[in-house]
């Protein structure tokens, strides 16, 4: 694999953990309606970072490009991609909550939460 080649197989591991972490986000907060944008957003978030991140990644001529960017992907910089994306969704869900005028308290948070549509804010 050429390095060049590289390319694809990050960004399809960055949307990978993007799309993790959207699901995981969607079951811990199901009253937060994400966007399209706002997933977008995740995903081209974790690209960047997993990009920039590669210059820290050393390549060596005598064994697979992949299974190498795999190994040093997951001792170095997984974790850290799940915690930005995680902090984006964040972030897009602050903006989502104040763009429908509701900054939830964490009580009606966690009763909306628990409640779903039974629960209604004032």
């Amino acid at each position: 694999m050429e390095l060049n080649e590289i390319i694809p197989v990050v960004e399809k591991k960055a949307e990978q953990i993007a799309d993790q972490e959207i699901v995981k986000y969607n079951k811990d907060f199901p009253e937060i309606n994400l966007t399209d944008d706002a997933k977008n957003a995740v995903k081209q978030r974790a690209i960047s970072q997993l990009t920039l991140q590669l210059s820290k990644f050393r390549f060596k001529a005598d064994t697979d490009l992949e299974e190498q960017f795999d190994k040093w992907f997951e001792t170095t910089e997984q974790d850290d991609l799940h915690r930005a994306c995680r902090h984006c969704l964040e972030d897009e869900a602050r903006k989502i909550r104040e763009s429908n005028g509701h900054n939830l308290s964490s009580l009606d948070q966690y009763l909306k939460k628990h409640l779903g549509d039974v629960h209604t804010v004032e």
